[in-house]
C-alpha cells in the first residue's frame, strides 16, 4: 500500500514531468530518468536503479472491486539486463510510432507497457514510470494519453490491472494451458502452471490492454460524442481490430447480467436485452458479415455516432448502425442511370 506521502510526492513528480519531460531516446537511460526524478525524493526506492536479483519475482495482487488475487511472474534481473535495451531500440528513438494512427498506436502502445512490464525492472515504482514514460512515447507522436481514465473506479482500475496482468502472464507462459500444467513434471512447476492457467481461463473474456489503451487514447484527445464521417477501409479495418474483442464484452456481460439477476440486482430483462446483444454480434456483428454489408455501400464512406472512449462492442453497433444508415439512404435515393441519347438513323447511315 502506497502512503499518503509518498503518493503526494511522486503526484507532483509526475506532474512535472508532464511539463518538463526527460529529454532522451526512449533507450533505457530515458527510462531510468524518468524513475529518477518520479522518486528523487524518496531514496528508499533507489530512484533510477535496478531491483537486485532474486530467485523469483511475483506480485500477488488483490483486485479492489471483486477482492480476488492474481498471481503474476515477472522477469528475473538476467532476463531484464539482456532484453530492456533491445526491446526499447525497437522503438527507434521513437520514432518508429511516428504517423501511427489511433489503432496502430494502441498496439504499439500496449505491446511496449507489456514487455516493460514483464520486466518489471524497477523494485518499487514500475507502474508510474511505464504510464509517465509511455504518455510521453504516445505525445511525441501526436497522440495524447490519458491513463487517468483508468482511474476512476475499482472496476476500471481493475480492468487495467487484470489487462496489465494477463498479458504478461502470455508473455511469461505464451498459450498457457492446463495441459502445459498436467505435463509438468514437479509439483512446484505443476502448482505455478496450474495458477497460470486458471487465471487465463478465469479472464478470458477480460479486455485486452490494446482496448484499455484505445480508449484512454481517444478519451485524451476528445470529450464529447460527435459524428464522425469513416472511409470505407476505414470502417473495415476498424471492423477487424474491434470485432474480437467486442465478442468477447458482449459474452461478459452476459455471464455477469446472469449473475446480477440472480441476485436481485437487475430485472430479468436485462438479461434478455443483454443476450439478444451477444446473439446479434455471433450473427450479424461478425467480420464477415459487415464487411460483406460494408461492400455493399456505394458512397464510398459511413458517418458513425462516434462517443469517444467507447468500448469496442459499442463501437461495432456505431459502426453497424452506420453501415446500415448509408444502405438505407441508398435505397431511398439510389444513384440515377445515365442512358446515352439515342440518335435516329437517317437514310444517309442506311446507305452508308
Amino acid at each position: 500500500m502506497i502512503s499518503q506521502r509518498e503518493a503526494a510526492l511522486t503526484f507532483a513528480r509526475v506532474r512535472e514531468l508532464q511539463h518538463d519531460p526527460v529529454k532522451g531516446q526512449f533507450d533505457v537511460a530515458h527510462l531510468q530518468e524518468v524513475h529518477r526524478r518520479i522518486f528523487q525524493d524518496l531514496p528508499e526506492h533507489r530512484p533510477g536503479e535496478f531491483r537486485p536479483d532474486a530467485p523469483g519475482h511475483f506480485k500477488n495482487r488483490e483486485l479492489e472491486a471483486s477482492s480476488d488475487r492474481v498471481l503474476v511472474p515477472y522477469a528475473l534481473r538476467p532476463e531484464i539486463d539482456r532484453n530492456l535495451g533491445p526491446t526499447l531500440a525497437v522503438l527507434d528513438g521513437g520514432k518508429a510510432l511516428k504517423g501511427y494512427d489511433m489503432l496502430e498506436m494502441s498496439e504499439a502502445v500496449a505491446q511496449t507497457y507489456a514487455r516493460l512490464d514483464y520486466l518489471h525492472p524497477f523494485r518499487e515504482g514500475n507502474s508510474r514510470t511505464l504510464r509517465t514514460f509511455t504518455e510521453q512515447l504516445a505525445r511525441e507522436n501526436g497522440h495524447k494519453l490519458d491513463w487517468g481514465t483508468t482511474n476512476v473506479t475499482p472496476q476500471s482500475r481493475d480492468a487495467l490491472y487484470i489487462a496489465r496482468d494477463m498479458a504478461v502472464i502470455q508473455l511469461r507462459n505464451p498459450g498457457i494451458s492446463m495441459a502445459d500444467a498436467m505435463a509438468a513434471t514437479t509439483r512446484e512447476d505443476y502448482e505455478l502452471k496450474y495458477k497460470m492457467a486458471s487465471q487465463v481461463e478465469r479472464y478470458k473474456n477480460a479486455d485486452p490492454l490494446e482496448e484499455v489503451v484505445r480508449r484512454s487514447l481517444e478519451r485524451g484527445r476528445e470529450q464529447e460524442p460527435y459524428d464522425r464521417r469513416m472511409s470505407i477501409r476505414e470502417a473495415a479495418r476498424e471492423i477487424v481490430v474491434i470485432e474480437p474483442i467486442a465478442q468477447k464484452q458482449a459474452e461478459r456481460n452476459v455471464e455477469e447480467m446472469r449473475l446480477a439477476v440472480l441476485r436481485k440486482k437487475e430485472p430479468a430483462a436485462e438479461l434478455d436485452r443483454a443476450t439478444n446483444l451477444r446473439d446479434w454480434v455471433s450473427r450479424e456483428g461478425t467480420v464477415s458479415a459487415l464487411t460483406d454489408r460494408l461492400a455493399n455501400v456505394s458512397s464510398g464512406h459511413i458517418t458513425i455516432n462516434h462517443e469517444p472512449g467507447a468500448s469496442a462492442l459499442n463501437r461495432l453497433t456505431a459502426v453497424a448502425d452506420g453501415i446500415n444508415l448509408e444502405l438505407s439512404k441508398q435505397r431511398t435515393n439510389p444513384t440515377p442511370t445515365i442512358t446515352p441519347p439515342v440518335r435516329q438513323i437517317d437514310r444517309g447511315d442506311m446507305e452508308r
